[in-house]
Order: structure tokens, then C-alpha cells, then sequence
């Protein structure tokens, strides 16, 4: 599924880009919002398939299967038992490049463009004021730059994990 959303996330910039040069910004807020909702779902998606790829395979410790699956192993009259605790993002692409990429730099260009697209992300879905005061040139920008950035990170999980980048076609949604 990750694929197909960043295939949309990208086709979603494209539409928002053509209607920001048609002097619609009404219509471009709108698709860079959609590009923005479908990027973040593509990396989540992603950390899903990961974490379900390895709780099938039992090839992490339990623990850490049950942070990827956003639980919590407690004990509970005695037995061992998982409980709900949902994990930000941030933190599973944490554990993850630190077990299967452990020279990632944190302080990495391609690591701070993708906290400032999640900041982006938030904002859309915590909105902390009433209108959209957010200039069409401003989505761009930071659409573009955290929509690569996203593909980047899941690129460098991928080749740690899988031994294997992403498929070309993904690395060419990268905006430039």
C-alpha cells in the first residue's frame, strides 16, 4: 500500500503545482494538504509492513515487534500480556535505523527535512488556527522537500532491512 500512496502523494504535488500556476490557490492548498496526508500515510504504511514482516518472521525481540505494533508487553497477575500504547513515528524510524542503519546520522539533512514535513503533518492535522494562512510558494517548498525526504529514509531503511533499495519508480517520485 506505502507504494501507491507515495505514488499518489506525488501525482497530488503535480495537481497542486499546476493549479498554484493557474493562480488558484484555493485548488493548490487543497492537493498539497492531499500530497502531505498521502506521504505521511506512506510511511506509515511502510513501518507496518516492516513491523508486521517481522512479527511474522519472530526475528526481533518481542519487545521490540511489540513497539513497531504500537503495544506494550506488561505483566498482568502474572502472565505476560500486550496492551495498546500507541509510539510516535519519530520513535519507530528511531529503533529501526539504529538496529538495521547504525551509522544514520540524526543530525542529517535528510533527518531534520523529515521532522520539520511531520511538523508539517501535525499542523494540518492539529490545526491551531481557523484559515490556512500558509502562502502557496510555502507548500511547495516544504511538500516537495518532505515528500523527498520521506522517500529518502524509507530508501536508506529499505537497504538496511532488505539488503535492497526501493524500486526505481519510487525513487523517481523524489521531487527535485
Amino acid at each position: 500500500m506505502f507504494e501507491e500512496y507515495l505514488q499518489d502523494s506525488y501525482k497530488f504535488l503535480g495537481t497542486a503545482c499546476a493549479a498554484k500556476n493557474a493562480s488558484d490557490d484555493r485548488e493548490a492548498k487543497r492537493y498539497y494538504r492531499a500530497s502531505v496526508f498521502y506521504a505521511a500515510g506512506a510511511m506509515e504504511s511502510f513501518l507496518n509492513y516492516i513491523a508486521d514482516s517481522f512479527a511474522q518472521a519472530k526475528s526481533l525481540s518481542p519487545v521490540e515487534i511489540a513497539f513497531l505494533n504500537d503495544k506494550t508487553l506488561t505483566f498482568d497477575k502474572g502472565k505476560l500480556v500486550e496492551k495498546i500504547e500507541f509510539h510516535r513515528i519519530d520513535e519507530k524510524l528511531r529503533l529501526l535505523l539504529h538496529i538495521f542503519v547504525s551509522d544514520f546520522d540524526f543530525n542529517s539533512s535528510a533527518w531534520s527535512r523529515l521532522m520539520a514535513f511531520k511538523d508539517l503533518r501535525d499542523s494540518l492535522v492539529h490545526p491551531r488556527h481557523s484559515d490556512d494562512a500558509m502562502e502557496t510558494g510555502e507548500y511547495q517548498n516544504k511538500v516537495s522537500i518532505g515528500l523527498a525526504a520521506v522517500i529518502e529514509i524509507m530508501n536508506c531503511l529499505s537497504k538496511g532491512i532488505f539488503k535492497n533499495p526501493l524500486r526505481k519508480q519510487l525513487l523517481d517520485l523524489m521531487p527535485e
